[in-house]
This record gives structure tokens, sequence and C-alpha cells, in this order.
């Protein structure tokens, strides 16, 4: 077994546990996870340019994304058994990375929607094995943990867009997707240092009767709280640039930056969420992030120009992003240990069809009808499953 190197031991503050460490072995691979899946969206109007993409073209790239993503997540609970978390996280950072890093010789639709469902396969095993155990470390703070480790994706997302932006300004969208894969392969070697071999424990089927199936009652509604999540995220964060190039008559660079207000946003969101569900409630908390995110997302066509679409994209940022770690703390807290990781993925596989199946369908919404019916429609989507979360979710 390889043992976790020590060299800067010395260095930690009294209170740093091993926990810590995974914290920031976990939040620092969503951060690269997100450098490498946020910079399509920024690239989208010069890529569909050169490739000759139509919007729903463009929404199949996000679609063979999820594709992997979905694929991955029910097997990843087994995988992390079997493999182990450390190898196993270690192996998606090198595999998506490379698959990045390989778009850059990519010479039509094809190559990249396939490399873009390889990022999703790796990519998808990230949210179950790291959440099943930050919910193990930390216990009871788990809540706390898991609504900081979730505000990686949002440092990614904020951090993707302008580099992004400034890669393609001074060489090309070609070399943005190399450079901003190269942190991924730095990190899988450090994990693999710092890291620890996880126990291995008795076998589910025997452990546990009925596995993940026996708690479907209880993972339902945290299910489709995650596709109403998945469809307001993918609609707002996948054609958010075009839709301020497009529909407000900026510029590609313009609309880089300022898309970023909603990762940026969710920053505070997602670090914030674990104290809200405390003091509200997973139920309230949940079902009141879900109707202002569809409300904040119909005010994106419903009020003008100007300075109003900075503060809704912010609201939008703040509302959107809120609810995802209540959702992961509260399923990993109502299952076993040996379950966790597994439940979580058939949590967010739910999460991931949803959101597989909604962006090329927004995308086709926006070829035929416009940015205001696609994005009304998805906001009436989710007001009405915001009512059924509320009515089942204990």
């Amino acid at each position: 077994m390889v043992r976790p190197y020590q060299g800067f031991m010395g260095l930690r503050p009294g209170w740093w546990g091993y926990e810590h460490t995974v914290l920031l072995v976990t939040w620092l691979g969503w951060i690269c996870i997100y450098l490498v899946k946020s910079v399509v969206p920024p690239l989208l109007p010069v890529l569909s340019t050169e490739l000759g993409l139509s919007h729903a073209e463009a929404g199949l790239l996000e679609t063979a994304y999820l594709i992997g993503y979905i694929a991955v997540k029910m097997p990843a609970g087994s995988l992390s058994e079997r493999l182990g978390a450390r190898r196993l996280l270690a192996a998606s950072m090198v595999g998506y990375g490379a698959a990045s890093a390989a778009t850059m010789w990519a010479r039509g639709f094809t190559d990249v929607f396939m490399l873009r469902l390889l990022v999703g396969l790796f990519q998808g095993v990230h949210l179950p094995v790291a959440n099943a155990l930050l919910s193990e470390r930390f216990g009871a703070r788990q809540g706390r943990a898991i609504g900081f480790n979730e505000s990686g994706p949002n440092i990614g997302n904020t951090l993707a867009y302008p580099l992004t932006v400034s890669i393609l300004s001074v060489w090309s969208w070609r070399a943005a997707f190399l450079v901003l894969s190269l942190p991924a392969f730095a990190l899988a070697g450090a994990a693999l240092l710092v890291m620890r071999d996880e126990p291995r424990r008795a076998s589910i089927g025997t452990s546990h009767r009925g596995g993940v199936r026996g708690y479907w009652r209880v993972l339902l509604p945290y299910a489709v709280a995650h596709g109403v999540y998945n469809l307001v995220l993918r609609a707002a964060f996948t054609f958010t640039p075009s839709f301020l190039v497009e529909y407000r008559g900026m510029t590609v660079a313009a609309a880089g930056v300022l898309a970023a207000a909603l990762p940026l946003a969710g920053i505070l969101a997602k670090v914030s969420s674990g104290f809200v569900a405390e003091r509200a409630g997973k139920r309230l908390s949940i079902c009141g992030a879900t109707t202002l995110s569809a409300l904040f997302l119909a005010s994106l066509v419903a009020l003008p120009g100007g300075s109003y679409v900075a503060i809704n994209l912010v609201a939008l940022g703040l509302t959107v992003y809120s609810f995802s770690p209540i959702i992961y703390a509260s399923t990993a807290a109502s299952l076993p240990p040996g379950l966790k990781a597994t439940g979580l993925g058939a949590v967010t596989m739910v999460g991931g069809v949803v959101g597989a199946v909604s962006t090329s369908l927004v995308g086709a919404l926006i070829d035929g009808y416009g940015y205001a019916l696609a994005f009304t429609t998805v906001a009436g989507v989710t007001l009405a499953a915001s009512a059924v979360i509320y009515l089942t979710l204990d």
C-alpha cells in the first residue's frame, strides 16, 4: 500500500485532521472538473461558427457529456469499493484531463461529441465518491463540509469563463481545451500522495437487505429535486453566454465575463447552504430555492436589459446553486455507510437524465421559438415540480 505523503505535516494547523485533507482534495477536484467542463459554453459562439453547429447540436454536446456522466453514477459505489476511493478519484482526473486535452485535435461535431462523452464518463464518479467520503469523515458536520465542497464547481466555473475567453483571444479555442485540462493531471498525482486507502467493507448485498432499492421512498423526493436542479442549471449555464450575445446584443467577451456572475454568486450560496438548512429545514430550503430559481430564470427574458441582467444573474446564481448541497447531505445522512455512494449515484443519475434530455430540448425550443418561450417553459415545469417535492419530502 502506498503511504500518504507526510512531508508537509508540520505546516498544518493544530485543528487540521485527515478529514480536512480529504475535503481539500475533493474541493480542488471539483475546481479541476469545472475548468474542463465549463470550457464549452463561452466557446460555443466561436465553436458553433467554425464547426457549423445549430443550437440543438450545441445542446447535444452537453447531452454527450451527461450520457457519460449518467452511465457511471450507479457503478461508482461498487467501483470505489473495488478500486478504492483514492485510486478511483485519481484515475478519473487523468481520464477527463486526457479527453479534454484531445479536443484540441477535433475536426468536427462527431469528434467533440465523443470526447465530451468521455469527459462526462470520467467526471461522473467524483460526486458520489467524494460526498460519501465526506459524509463518513465529517459525521454530524457533513452538511457544512459538503456545502463547502460543493463551492468548488462554482469557483471552477468562475475561473473557467474569463480564462477561456482570455486563452481564446490570445491563442485559439483549441488551446483553451488543452490549457484548462492541465490542473487535473497535477491533482491526480497529489491525490495519490496525500490520500489514504479506505478500509474495505462487507458486501452491500449481505449487509443491507435489498440494497439501495430498500430506500427508494426516502430517495425519491431528492431525485426529483436533483432533476429540477439540473433542469434549471443546464438551461441557464449552457445557454446564458449565447443568450447574452444573441438576445441582449453583447459581445462574446462581455457575455463570457457577465455569465460568470452565475457561478460566482453560487460560491456564497453553497458555502452558506448548510447553515440555511439547519435553520429553515431541508424541505423549506429546497422548495424555496427551487421556486425562486424558476422565477429568476423567467425574469431573464421578462425584464428589460441593462443592469437588470447582471442583478438577475446574481439572484439566479444565489438560488439555483443553494439547494444541491442540501440534497447531497440529506441523501448521504439517510443511508448506511455501505450505500452512501450508490444512493448518491442513484439520485444524481436522475438529475443527469433530466439534464441530458432537457439541454437538447431547450436548444430545440430556442431554435424554433426563441429564448423567451424556452426559459419560461423551464420555469413553469420547475414550479410544478417544486410543489411535488414539498408534498413528498418528509
